[in-house]
């Protein structure tokens, strides 16, 4: 491979890696067990039982992994450069659209998930100083109420933005991938944790709760194919 195109490749990689390492984040953080269920908008029954280090250790994870994926981000953003140059209107929005996407996930990446770990503190804090359950799910829902606007755009960006910029640009044939590569993003990984939470073992449903760092993961990883590929 070209020096170019071994950089590349390796920042492609360090992507990956950074989505797995959200991915474990997002288990610390969301795999609740058995017989959880919400108590209102973000709070839930078995966090009484989870130990508060796993949130701790979700945020910091989150810290060091967002630095690899910056790595990530910014050759698929110079990748995307380059393709959309000489092509339509439409493919320029496209890819103008799947880069805003990982500047979106850069900056708010991160933070976004620190401030989700921090609805079970606040609610485990408000547990440990004599509140109630009820009390301590008020007050998680009532915080998480005053950002769920922006919370919801970033969201909207990161998962639903990027994929469907993400169909444009494969199936457009803009990468050297195959049409299976439209499997490799947030909204399809979503759409297959719906369909396994359908089955009736916990496993599934405590497993599919990182499948959103999955789809990133899995994009990272067809972009590395396709670098590999173009320098074959």
């Amino acid at each position: 491979m070209k020096n170019r195109d071994s950089k590349s490749f390796r920042s492609f990689i360090m992507g990956a890696v950074s989505m797995f390492a959200f991915m474990i984040g997002d288990w610390l953080l969301d795999a609740a067990g058995a017989g959880d269920a919400e108590l209102g908008l973000v709070a839930h029954t078995n966090w009484p039982g989870m130990s508060m280090w796993r949130f701790v250790a979700s945020s910091v994870i989150a810290i060091i992994a967002i630095y690899f994926t910056y790595l990530g981000c910014r050759e698929a953003i110079a990748l995307s450069r380059e393709t959309s140059q000489n092509g339509s209107t439409a493919g320029r929005i496209m890819n103008g659209l799947y880069r805003f996407c990982h500047v979106t996930l850069i900056v708010f990446g991160s933070g976004l998930h620190i401030i989700i770990c921090m609805f079970p503190m606040i609610f485990k804090t408000v547990l440990s100083s004599g509140g109630t359950i009820e009390l301590a799910a008020s007050v998680a829902n009532d915080t998480a109420s005053l950002i769920i606007v922006p919370f919801m755009i970033v969201y909207l960006v990161c998962d639903i933005g990027v994929s469907v910029a993400w169909y444009y640009i494969v199936l457009k044939k803009q990468l050297r991938l195959s049409p299976l590569a439209l499997l490799c993003c947030p909204l399809s990984t979503l759409l297959l944790d719906f369909a396994l939470k359908a089955i009736p073992l916990q496993f599934f449903k405590d497993f599919t709760v990182a499948f959103e760092s999955l789809g990133w993961l899995l994009m990272f990883a067809a972009l590395a194919v396709h670098t590999k590929r173009s320098a074959a």
